[in-house]
C-alpha cells in the first residue's frame, strides 16, 4: 500500500483519498484490519474454575495430587530399579497391582504441589506415583495408556481431577 502524505496532514477524508487515486490511476485499497497480531488477541484471566468443586450443580472434585523428588538421580533409571526391587517385571504388571480400579481424570500441573522425595518415601508409594505420572499427559490421566516413563514426565506436578460429575445428568 501507498502512503499518501497530502501536505499538512495525512489525506483520510474519502473524497480527497478518491481524488488522489484517480490522479495516480491507482484502484482503492480496502483493508479491513489494519491493527498488528496484537491487536487481534486478547489476555483474559479466569477468576472461576469448576475443578476442585465436590459441592455445587457440577462436581469435579480433585481426586490427588502427584510429584516426585529424584534429587540429582535420573529419574527413570531410578524409577526402573525400583521396579526391580520390587519384584515387578514389567510396569504393566506393577499398574494392574496398583492401580487396577483408577479411572480416567483430567490433570493440571499447577506448580504449588509439594514433591515426594524419593529417598526417604515407602518404595510402594513412589511406584504407585511414578505409575500414575507415567499414564499421564499434561492435561489427562488415563488408566488405559501404557505406561511411558521419561524425564518430563517422572518431574511433572499434577493435580488429578475426578470429571464424572461434570458428565453426569
Amino acid at each position: 500500500m501507498i502512503a499518501i502524505n497530502a501536505g499538512v496532514g495525512t489525506a483520510t477524508d474519502p473524497s480527497t483519498l478518491e481524488a488522489i487515486w484517480a490522479m495516480q490511476g491507482l484502484a482503492p485499497v480496502l483493508e479491513c484490519n489494519t491493527g498488528g497480531p496484537r491487536s487481534r488477541s486478547r489476555n483474559l484471566h479466569l477468576h472461576s474454575t469448576i475443578l476442585g468443586s465436590d459441592s455445587g450443580p457440577i462436581s469435579c472434585p480433585r481426586v490427588r495430587t502427584v510429584a516426585l523428588n529424584f534429587g540429582d538421580e535420573d529419574p527413570v533409571a531410578r524409577i526402573w530399579r525400583l521396579l526391580e526391587e520390587l519384584g515387578y517385571p514389567s510396569p504393566e504388571v506393577a499398574r494392574v497391582a496398583y492401580l487396577e480400579s483408577a479411572r480416567a481424570c483430567v490433570c493440571i500441573t499447577p506448580d504449588r504441589i509439594s514433591r515426594t522425595t524419593v529417598e526417604t518415601a515407602r518404595p510402594e508409594v513412589v511406584l504407585e506415583k511414578a505409575l500414575i505420572l507415567g499414564l499421564s499427559t499434561p492435561s489427562l490421566f488415563d488408566p488405559a495408556r501404557p505406561v511411558l516413563w521419561t524425564r518430563a514426565s517422572l518431574t511433572r506436578r499434577l493435580a488429578l481431577y475426578d470429571i464424572r460429575g461434570f458428565y453426569d445428568d
